[in-house]
């Protein structure tokens, strides 16, 4: 019972978010101007225009990469068995930014056959440096946390440091600011167009997951007990690894890399349901998707119109948690 009403409870929140968020930027709209644009939309209008191309897909945007990131630290904590894990520490967002960046500057074509190449590089990035990031973090056939948080740290580093040279050796100031903002984390370039690519990852890996809830709940236990439980640990590692890597690489290519989003929500997630709730992912992305309209907002109310970058915003929020996470003693599920 007390799942369906934390269900309805985010449901409720995430749409009183995005009425709050719709009144908000250079102009103040009331809720019969913001009804006014959806019922009777005039494009000529500058407020309808702003209202719906503007600020709606820049909330749901925010909602879909929310509930991304979420859903995949919420997968790499247990593909790792470890709370420390998340798209952001163990590099994947790192990775992801690079290979955007690299079509961000030129180096490849931003369109090739009609495919929008940033999230395809993106997803390529975030594969690698997550498979890189794994290899090193394993010793003796055992996934060493300490080891695994220290070369996400190191392989995250070299990434941007990558990312901040070609941002220093560019020659155009346009791309720069942009590539800059980017890199802090935005939804400026929130569109109807850009919008499909990570909202169709996003439902297509939750669908996918919704039947593996219980392979990943049993991989919590350790990866021996899990393969004595009949799990197939080494088919189940490598499908998270390609989903969090298509998934990561679509939202840090449509809003650049947005740290702490999926070291958080796993955990408020599983202290509301429990470490092995059935539904836990689903609930994992709806929370992810509140916090992030929730920093968006907080955003823009106080750096009004376009908002503080994202990424300063979770920062703060973030880093105590990370700290908190730190001074406990044991950072796995099972023991």
């Amino acid at each position: 019972m007390m799942r369906i009403l934390y269900f309805i409870l985010a449901l409720l929140l995430i749409a009183i978010v995005i009425v709050l968020g719709l009144q908000v930027g250079s102009f103040e709209s009331d809720l019969a101007t913001i009804a006014e644009a959806f019922l009777n939309y005039n494009p000529d209008n500058t407020t309808h225009y702003a209202i719906v191309h503007l600020r709606l897909p820049r909330l749901l945007l925010a909602l879909v990469v929310g509930a991304a990131l979420a859903f995949c630290g919420y997968l790499m904590q247990a593909m790792v068995n470890n709370g420390l894990a998340d798209p952001y520490l163990l590099g994947t967002a790192s990775g992801a930014s690079l290979g955007a960046v690299l079509v961000f500057f030129g180096f490849i074509n931003i369109s090739i056959s009609g495919f929008y190449m940033p999230p395809v590089l993106a997803m390529a990035g975030a594969f690698i440096v997550t498979l890189v990031v794994v290899i090193l973090g394993y010793r003796k056939r055992q996934l060493i946390p300490a080891q695994l948080l220290l070369a996400g740290i190191a392989i995250s580093s070299l990434c941007t440091a990558i990312v901040g040279l070609l941002t220093f050796l560019s020659d155009s100031e346009g791309k720069l600011k942009s590539v800059i903002f980017w890199s802090m984390g935005s939804f400026e370039r929130a569109s109807w167009t850009l919008l499909p690519y990570p909202a169709i990852a996003l439902i297509v890996a939750l669908i996918l997951f919704a039947f593996m809830q219980k392979q990943l709940n049993i991989l919590m236990l350790g990866s021996e007990r899990a393969q004595a439980l009949g799990v197939q640990v080494s088919y189940t590692r490598w499908a998270i690894l390609a989903t969090v890597s298509i998934v990561t690489g679509f939202a840090v290519a449509t809003s650049g890399p947005i740290g702490f989003v999926g070291l958080i929500v796993p955990h408020v997630t599983r202290g509301l349901l429990g470490t092995t709730g059935r539904s836990n992912l689903l609930f994992c992305a709806f929370v992810g998707g509140l916090f992030m309209l929730l920093c968006d907002l907080l955003s823009r109310i106080i750096y009004p119109p376009t908002g503080l970058p994202i990424g300063i915003i979770t920062s703060f929020f973030g880093v105590p948690f990370f700290v908190y996470l730190l001074s406990r003693k044991n950072y796995k599920f099972s023991s």
